[in-house]
This record gives structure tokens, C-alpha cells and sequence, in this order.
């Protein structure tokens, strides 16, 4: 899987899972699809033109579509979408979709392993780096996501007549084959029909519903389809990928695994335990402090739930995870302090000293519950872990990189339009923004340079 500008992970060892964190990822844009009109539609759409929501295999098997599918890549696959029905159409991609080297190109069948890369696709909304369409896990109670073609997923309009084309995201299924080019012609099909690997099918699925990065789809791919293991994987593609991806993908084939045949993933598998909190108080602050912290299980800290530790031991964690060691110490009359040894979890599953952080909260101790705290706590963390900065800028729009230090793929984020608290925000969804890596937004205003949230999936 090649991408430009990625950063060399020299090391796969027990040294940290956030060694190298400097290092530099996919600096990416979103893709615009460009437009060829063969009838083009009336600018004031007449009432006779309906709008359908349509699947892009099925309404091509049906003849609304023709769509074909080319190389580009060992990262993107260039699809061509004309509309040849009489309807304006909202086109999806299915989750599960694979674009196929298949008839006269060395391929053998359909999930074949001769000739070049066959090819997994994530979302055609996705930017550069990202993988999937980033629904939401529920909130609720450990329920799974259910393999279904039921689910809202982002669409691409259609007018009747136009031609479409644009480059999606998709991941190679089949380790050191070379990669399909614009020469080469592909065959769109569902992951059903690609293969008989249940465990293949399950994960391109969920990886395509839940969202994650690039990089940590590529890694589950290669190692379920190719069988290659994750050391071996690292040691052989490490400019490619980074050991934060690496750990990510090796817990979710471990929550894909656990979870029933009907189901995809259990998604509460994928989200827990990722934020663990010790939370103690200096002086006469420690009584606060032990109210609060009965207070703090399961509260969600930037979208993941929080797992309360509670003894002096450094805490045991089976999957990625960021831990934060919280002291409140005194402050002036009316404010509460505090400081934050953030931790993460290294490849041995112990923890390694990320940085030490300092808030402050314009409360009382006496006033503050769980949820205000770990507001608090979640911007203090996303502001150190996450930054921003000016890339290009003209005088109506800017281009900012925004750079992820934390060990886990950032699904939301909503930036302040400004270089003040008081500047409108700025939202941006379904971000794939992986670990130790970096992506390239626009602002339509004259900067951008605070994080005011940062929303992770676990993956």
C-alpha cells in the first residue's frame, strides 16, 4: 500500500507503541469527483425527475449504472459512474465492495492469486488515508453491528445523463502482487462473491461500516487474507505502515473473532478500554476527588468510554489504550487544578510515559461531577495530541494540516475558525485521520488553528 509522504517507522519493539510520534503521515484532501455531461439535466429540475437512493452494484446489474472500474494504485481504484436511467440518482457504495483482477489478466477466478492486486474499497466520501464510511458505534451496551445492507451510508449524486468519475480509497488483498494500473480494467463484486474466508468477508465488511484508517484496514487485510503476521508484516512494510496501525489491527481481528458469526464486529469491543483514568486528589482535594472518580466509569472521554482504575499498580491493558493519571491540586479561590501523566501502551502491553499535561477548570472542586471533568480532560489531551497548522491560505479560505499523535485513528474533529475560544467552530466528519499521521483540511476562513474536540472510534 503506497502513500505520499509517509513517515519511516524504523522499529518494531517493546520501546512504546507512540515511539517516533513526529513522524508524518498521508497529508491528503478529499476527493472531487469530476463531471462529463452526455445530457446534461435543466438547471431548475422539472417535478418529473425523481431522486432514488440506489446501490452502485446493483443498480449497475440492473442497467441504471455503467460503471467501470480502473487501476490507480496500490491505494485508490478509479471508478467512472454514468447515469443511464431517467432518474437522478443517489449512488452508495456497499460496504464489502472489491474490485476484481479477474478475466485475462492472470487472475484464475474470482478471488484468484495470480496476476495483480485485487482491491478492497472503503468510502467514496473518503479523504486520502481514511477507510470506510465512519458510522457510529452504538453507545449503548455492548450490541454489535449487524450484517446488513440496512444502514445510511454516504451517496454521490447522479444527475440523469452525467458521468461521473473519481478515485476511492481501497486496500490491496493480496501481499506483494503489483498493484493494478489505469490500464487495467476491474470487476466490481461483493466481497460474498470474491471469497469463501468468512473472516475476510466480516472484516472488509465492518472496516467499511466502522471506519478506521487506511493503514489499519491494509494491516488487517493483508494479515487475513495473506496470512503474513503482524511482525513479519512490520519488519517487511514498515514505510508503509506504523506500529500504532500495527497494535490496531491486531485488536480488531481480536474483537472480529469474538464476536458471533451474524454480527460483524461487536462494536462496544472496539471502543472499550481504550481510555483508562487514576483519578486522586492533593491535600484536602482527595474526598472531591474520590467523588468524582465514583462517578467516572464509562463516561466517555473524546467518544471513548472511560474504565476507571483505581489502585497504585500501573493498569493491565489487553488492547490500545491511552492511560490518564489525574491529580487535582489546589488553586485560587473558585478554580480547580490539576495535572495529567499521560501514558500509552506499549507492544509488550505496558505503558510508556507520553507527556505531562496541566489543566485548569473555572469551578470549585466542590461543583465539578464526571462529565464536566472529562470534558475538560478531553480537550486538554486533543489540544496537546492533535495539532494544527496553516498549510496555505488565501484571503477567503485556508488549508491546514492537522497532525494525530494519539494512538488511535480520529473519526470527528471540530476546529475553531480562528485564533480565538470565542471563533465560529468548524466541523469535520468521517476523518480518518490515523495514528502518527497526518491529513490536509480546507477552512473557508482566513485561519484555523484550535482544536476544540477530537472525536476517536478506537480504531
Amino acid at each position: 500500500m503506497m502513500r505520499r509522504h509517509l513517515g519511516l517507522v524504523r522499529a518494531f519493539s517493546a520501546a512504546g507503541l507512540m515511539a517516533g510520534m513526529m513522524g508524518m503521515g498521508a497529508l491528503a484532501t478529499a476527493q472531487t469527483p469530476t463531471t462529463r455531461s452526455t445530457a446534461a439535466e435543466p438547471t431548475s429540475r422539472p417535478v418529473d425527475v425523481a431522486t432514488e437512493t440506489v446501490d452502485l452494484l446493483k443498480a449497475s446489474q440492473a442497467g441504471d449504472l455503467a460503471v467501470v472500474a480502473r487501476g490507480q494504485g496500490q491505494d485508490h481504484v478509479r471508478l467512472s459512474i454514468q447515469n443511464t436511467s431517467k432518474r437522478r440518482l443517489n449512488v452508495i457504495i456497499p460496504p464489502g465492495l472489491v474490485a476484481a483482477n479477474l478475466v485475462g489478466q492472470g487472475a484464475g477466478g474470482a478471488g484468484g492469486r495470480g496476476g495483480m492486486q485485487n482491491m478492497g474499497l472503503g468510502s467514496i466520501s473518503n479523504r486520502d488515508g481514511a477507510f470506510g464510511d465512519f458510522q457510529a458505534a452504538p453507545r449503548v451496551g455492548l450490541r454489535s453491528v449487524a450484517a446488513v445492507d440496512d444502514r445510511p451510508t454516504h451517496g454521490l449524486a447522479v444527475p440523469v445523463g452525467e458521468t461521473l468519475d473519481l478515485s476511492v480509497p481501497a486496500v490491496c488483498l493480496d501481499f506483494g502482487k503489483p498493484a493494478p494500473t489505469g490500464r487495467v480494467k476491474l470487476s466490481l463484486m461483493d466481497v460474498s462473491d470474491f471469497t469463501d474466508d468468512l473472516r475476510v468477508r466480516r472484516a472488509l465488511r465492518a472496516l467499511a461500516t466502522l471506519g478506521t484508517s487506511q493503514g489499519v484496514a491494509q494491516a488487517v487485510m493483508w494479515n487475513l487474507r495473506d496470512d503474513l503476521s503482524f511482525e513479519a508484516m512490520f519488519q517487511q512494510t514498515g514505510k508503509y505502515l506504523n506500529a500504532s496501525e500495527v497494535v490496531l489491527a491486531k485488536s480488531f481481528i481480536e474483537a472480529l473473532d469474538a464476536s458471533s458469526e451474524g454480527d460483524l464486529v461487536d462494536a462496544g469491543t472496539i471502543s472499550r478500554d481504550r481510555i483508562l483514568v487514576r483519578l486522586r486528589g492533593e491535600g484536602k482535594l482527595a474526598p472531591e476527588a474520590s467523588r468524582i472518580a465514583s462517578q467516572l466509569e464509562g463516561v466517555r472521554i473524546m467518544g471513548l468510554p472511560v474504565r476507571l482504575v483505581t489502585d497504585n499498580a500501573a493498569p493491565a491493558a489487553g488492547s490500545p489504550s491511552l492511560f490518564l493519571d489525574v491529580l487535582l491540586t489546589e488553586g485560587k479561590v473558585g478554580e480547580t487544578r490539576g495535572k495529567v501523566l499521560v501514558g500509552g501502551q506499549t507492544l509488550d502491553q505496558g505503558f510508556a510515559p507520553l507527556g505531562r499535561l496541566e489543566f485548569r477548570e473555572n469551578s470549585s472542586a466542590s461543583v465539578i461531577d464526571a462529565d464536566a471533568l472529562a470534558k475538560t480532560l478531553g480537550q486538554t489531551v486533543a489540544s496537546a495530541f492533535v495539532t494544527v497548522k496553516t498549510a496555505k491560505k488565501t484571503t477567503t479560505s485556508t488549508t491546514v494540516r492537522v497532525t494525530n499523535r494519539l494512538p488511535f485513528t480520529i473519526s470527528s474533529l471540530v476546529l475553531r475558525a480562528g485564533s480565538s475560544a470565542g471563533s465560529p467552530p468548524v466541523s469535520f466528519d468521517a476523518l480518518g485521520v490515523g495514528p502518527q499521521r497526518s491529513m490536509l483540511l480546507p477552512v473557508q476562513a482566513a485561519g484555523a488553528s484550535l482544536v476544540e474536540r477530537v472525536e476517536l472510534n478506537g480504531l
